[in-house]
């Protein structure tokens, strides 16, 4: 069996997967990959493989310490601790991952979200004005995809916006497999610093937003390092992925006129954002999983400890679960792993969906003429990455 190197190369004309990444999940659904530090572990493809994995955390679990510094070393962006309650939902075994996502899942319930609305509603209006004084030409993604979701996670959580630029390169820095794993380790270990003096500040002074909360209703019960690694990871995955959804969906929609005009009336924009959300497949990979036991997957036989990656992107591709697959249908109902899987489902996911659908027929409504101010071929993207992208999008009107 042939070894990939990492990380995988997953994408062909852009948006849909790459011929190599498909031929590789039609003959070797379950593959092994061949990690920068020469360790190996398995690649999981297709939507019944990876269901089985991420639906089962007692056989493949997440909390030990050589897959956190897989996780951190491949993923990217995940805290990666010697031991402790270090606070990263996604490095959490039950019970102790069940008592902390209750915690904080309270305030990204559908309901709540739904209460952000109005002041999601006033940040594009807000980001979209400063936009028009900027006047073409102007990045997207620098001037639309990413102030939104920054400033919405900031403001719910209670991190000073007035440090988004920092926090913003650094979240770029940790997911981007084409940097030396030195420089993203440094970026995570600023991260994490920065997240621990907001922390102890949090402490003197909580105020009304979600890390604030936590310490009022539950400080006694939650350690500072904790709080550290819950406010780090929702600050990178607030913010990371949805810049990435907000750019790589808006060239789709400019590219496909009918599906943007449709997006601009705000007509199906339900539709179109699950659409979106299925087919661009931005995170392209879970946190690996670590098998408690001896098992098999997908045919292979897998040992007690051995990672396992899981390539959401092929279960959103899967033709054994999605007719056509490489056809963007905003009339599908066909559920999509986007957000992943069990347990670690993503909790941002409500927060996600609003502020696309909102976002989208916005910036089309009012900037109608809006269209790309390069050809296709001069448009980079972050195929290296574990979150999905372009790197810049320019504009004009």
């Amino acid at each position: 069996m042939s070894m990939q190197q990492v990380p995988i190369h997953f994408r062909r004309n852009r948006f849909a997967l790459s011929e190599e990444f498909l031929k590789l999940c039609a003959e070797e659904p379950v593959s092994r990959l061949l990690m920068p530090s020469g360790s190996g572990a398995w690649l999981v493809t297709g939507s019944e493989n990876i269901r089985a994995v991420l639906s089962d955390p007692a056989l493949f679990g997440s909390s030990d310490h050589s897959l956190q510094q897989a996780a951190s070393a491949a993923g990217g962006g995940v805290l990666s601790p010697s031991s402790g309650r270090h606070g990263n939902l996604s490095l959490y075994d039950p019970p102790d991952h069940g008592r902390l996502r209750r915690l904080v899942g309270a305030s990204f319930t559908p309901r709540r979200v739904q209460q952000l609305r109005p002041r999601i509603v006033d940040i594009i209006s807000e980001t979209l004005s400063e936009m028009e004084r900027m006047g073409p030409p102007v990045d997207l993604v620098q001037a639309f995809a990413l102030p939104i979701p920054s400033m919405v996670i900031c403001e719910l959580l209670g991190v000073p916006y007035e440090d988004h630029s920092t926090f913003q390169q650094r979240s770029v820095m940790r997911f981007d497999g084409t940097q030396p794993m030195s420089k993203r380790l440094a970026a995570e270990t600023a991260s994490l610093e920065y997240m621990t003096e907001l922390v102890a500040r949090k402490r003197v002074d909580p105020g009304d937003a979600l890390l604030g909360s936590l310490i009022r209703e539950h400080g006694d019960e939650l350690e500072d390092r904790e709080l550290v690694g819950i406010g780090d990871l929702l600050l990178l995955t607030g913010h990371e992925t949805t810049v990435n959804m907000l750019a790589l969906g808006t060239l789709f929609l400019l590219e496909n006129p009918e599906h943007g005009e449709a997006a601009r009336t705000g007509e199906g924009i339900d539709g179109i954002v699950e659409e979106l959300l299925r087919y661009s497949s931005v995170v392209q990979s879970s946190v690996p999983r670590i098998a408690r036991k001896d098992t098999v997957v997908g045919g292979q036989q897998v040992r007690k400890g051995d990672r396992l990656f899981c390539a959401l992107a092929s279960a959103n591709h899967d033709e054994d679960l999605i007719s056509n697959p490489e056809v963007f249908d905003d009339t599908r109902r066909t559920p999509h792993l986007a957000f992943g899987h069990g347990i670690h489902y993503c909790l941002g996911a409500p927060l996600a969906r609003l502020e696309m659908q909102l976002a989208y027929p916005a910036l089309l409504a009012n900037f109608p003429g809006l269209r790309p101010a390069v050809a296709p071929n001069e448009i980079r993207f972050r195929p290296c990455s574990v979150s999905y992208g372009v790197r810049e999008l320019p504009v004009v009107w």
